[in-house]
């Protein structure tokens, strides 16, 4: 499996944000999202074998592990690593761009983290209502949005999909762009059922830095 990098830190994102958790970041990624911060793990990486990684977490001692890209969905090896972890006692999260459907096979007592991606992140044309159909209660669809626009975008497609009452949804701003303030005060007087969130490992740590 071709592999970032590993390291233990602070889940940011998502309604496990706060926890300590194992990150397994794979390579490569079909998508250029136009806020991607991750870009380094587009291209190079180094191959590692599922039960090394599985390994890894184990050893990190974190109930919590994610993995994350890139792309996870694009890696043929995602399922098989998936349910090794969870085979060994792990809460599994995987996070995703939004721009492929659940892969064959894959474990669904993973926590599906998937992006929906809005006209301001330049990649709004990935995002199809077969690659959300099969979320559930388990799962959370996060948005990142770059001002109203892209909120107004992103709360029509979803009651569009009919998908408010079946999967939780948290709704980021682009850091450094966009007022989370602002953003709450959208939240408040749409009267939708959303969570606001901000990158908590971007607060804790240096956002220029890899590995946190």
């Amino acid at each position: 499996m071709r592999i970032t990098e590993t390291f233990r830190s602070i889940q940011g994102e998502s309604r496990f944000a706060g926890w300590p958790c194992f990150f397994i970041r794979t390579t490569g990624c079909p998508l250029r999202c136009r806020w991607c911060d991750t870009a380094y793990a587009f291209y190079g990486g180094e191959e590692q074998p599922v039960d090394s990684l599985v390994e890894q977490a184990v050893e990190s001692g974190t109930p919590l592990v994610e993995i994350t890209g890139g792309e996870p969905f694009v890696q043929p090896e995602l399922p098989e690593l998936a349910q090794k972890l969870i085979a060994n006692g792990k809460t599994v999260l995987i996070e995703t761009s939004g721009g492929f459907s659940i892969p064959s096979g894959l474990n669904r007592e993973c926590h599906l983290i998937v992006d929906l991606k809005p006209p301001g992140s330049g990649m709004e044309q990935w995002m199809k209502h077969e690659h959300f159909a099969d979320l559930g209660q388990r799962d959370e669809i996060k948005a990142v949005v770059a001002g109203r626009d892209d909120f107004d975008w992103v709360t029509e497609k979803l009651g569009q999909w009919g998908l408010w009452d079946r999967v939780p949804v948290t709704v980021s701003p682009v850091f450094g762009e966009c007022d989370p303030r602002l953003l709450a005060r959208w939240v408040l007087d749409s009267g939708l059922p959303i969570r606001v969130q901000v990158q908590l490992h971007k607060i804790l740590f240096d956002p220029m830095m890899r590995g946190v």
